[in-house]
């Protein structure tokens, strides 16, 4: 365990303490999957967990727990909270064997860091992604033949990641040889600045230049990098050129991805590109169905058509959901009722109507209520009858939706988030003393409800 980090060897030690203390289901379904991500000595333990519901649970039920568990691993007391959005695969650190036996280096290299859950068995086939689906099997059987690239977009929660890595698990069934990268635009970056830092930028580009699959999620985080996206075009065209496969994901269509270079809108455009839609009803349904054999605890039909006509937008919002009833079900030992899932799932279905509102709609009605275009609003003129607009989009998107403040933003013509602070705090504090400000304001919250 010479290799093993600080955080790492204390979140061993408390995993195993809280195994002790936790029956094997409770330990399995909710703390194994934990990821330690940063410790800072003395002062916090930050933990990785992949959603909001997930961390309301562990803070709701395990809190007491974990807090022991730390203080016994650091011998002191320790603060901790929670960081969303670590899928649960990521994290590798503990043979699931032997729980104090840590991986080589070499070891890791040999772990594609695929989720092995996301292949095509697994993934719910409806009307809304049949053609994102059968394009990614074509990819995976005929690599760089088929289409090339796949660019695949769609929001939050609707199966991109699934379906890029399912591609990857098929392509290494049908030929074990295949060398493939995955990983996410956000990686790529890192891996490239680290590569700068170091003077090493001949091995970044032997390591993704010689794949013969190359699978990059959320390339929208392009946007704006001058630098990274000369470095990205270069790497696209000489796998292009070799005839070796890309398969690439975003939020968006390339066209829409507002600061990346018309010749990497170009080359995505040159493959074949199709979206993911949210799934309908029947879709929601077979989801929770296929879901629900995953779960010891079942849940009756009608709870589950009621999870999947409240719950529309989003696949992972709506696993997560379930996924709380079944586990409120075990730790109450109680079935599982039409009132209890209505209050179990109030935060969740609230929060299911904030985000049926996007930036990008928000930007729409933002610039039509103004008499404005949308490139006025992510442009980067700043005349009054502009920029008050904007701060005024800024401000909605804020508050409507679960986006960041880097990624508002990102939106917003590629902004610092200081700058999105100064706005959404300025238009918050002006609306309380400017009447007709507040009353343009309301107006536009309500078009975006009835949208």
């Amino acid at each position: 365990m010479n290799d093993v980090s600080p955080k790492e060897k204390i979140w061993l030690s408390a995993r195993n303490n809280l195994r002790k203390h936790l029956n094997e289901d409770i330990y399995n379904r909710w703390i194994r999957s934990i990821k330690p991500i940063n410790y800072i000595e003395g002062k916090e333990f930050i933990l990785g967990v992949s959603d909001e519901f997930y961390a309301d649970w562990l803070e709701e039920h395990y809190t007491d727990f974990i807090n022991d568990a730390l203080r016994q691993a650091c011998g002191k007391k320790i603060s901790f909270r929670f960081e969303i959005g670590h899928d649960p695969q990521e994290y590798e650190g503990v043979n699931s064997e032997k729980e104090d036996k840590q991986l080589t280096n070499d070891e890791f290299r040999e772990i594609t860091n695929c989720n092995p859950k996301f292949i095509f068995d697994s993934f719910v086939v409806g009307d809304g992604n049949n053609f994102a689906y059968s394009a990614a099997k074509a990819v995976s059987q005929y690599p760089g033949i088929s289409f090339n690239p796949l660019f695949i977009y769609g929001g939050t929660g609707l199966g991109k990641t699934h379906l890029i890595q399912a591609s990857a698990h098929e392509a290494l069934k049908i030929n074990k040889n295949l060398k493939i990268e995955y990983l996410t635009c956000e990686e790529f970056f890192n891996f490239y600045i680290e590569a700068l830092q170091n003077n090493r930028l001949s091995v970044f580009r032997k390591r993704f230049r010689n794949v013969d699959m190359l699978l990059i999620d959320d390339v929208q985080f392009l946007a704006n990098k001058t630098k990274m996206q000369e470095e990205f075009f270069n790497t696209f065209n000489s796998l292009y050129n070799d005839n070796n496969q890309i398969v690439l994901t975003s939020d968006r269509a390339p066209s829409e991805i507002d600061g990346l270079e018309n010749r990497l809108v170009s080359r995505f455009d040159n493959g074949l590109t199709t979206d993911i839609q949210p799934p309908g009803l029947e879709t929601r349904m077979a989801i929770l169905r296929m879901k629900q054999e995953e779960q010891t605890v079942k849940i009756d039909d009608d709870i589950m058509f009621f999870i999947a006509s409240r719950i529309t937008s989003n696949v992972r919002r709506l696993e997560g959901a379930l996924i709380r009833l079944t586990a409120f079900a075990s730790m109450a030992s109680t079935k599982i009722t039409l009132d209890i899932a209505e209050r179990l799932l109030h935060p969740i279905i609230v929060q299911e109507a904030i985000t049926k509102v996007t930036v990008d709609i928000i930007q729409k009605k933002v610039a039509e209520y103004f008499d404005l275009r949308v490139n006025d609003i992510t442009g980067k003129k700043r005349p009054r009858n502009i920029a008050y607009p904007r701060m005024i989009a800024m401000y909605l998107t804020r508050e409507l939706t679960e986006s960041s403040l880097p990624e508002i933003g990102e939106a917003f013509g590629g902004r610092t988030h200081a700058t999105v602070i100064s706005a959404v705090n300025r238009i918050r504090k002006e609306r309380a003393k400017d009447k007709k400000l507040d009353h343009s304001v309301s107006i536009i919250k309500r078009q975006l409800n009835n949208n």
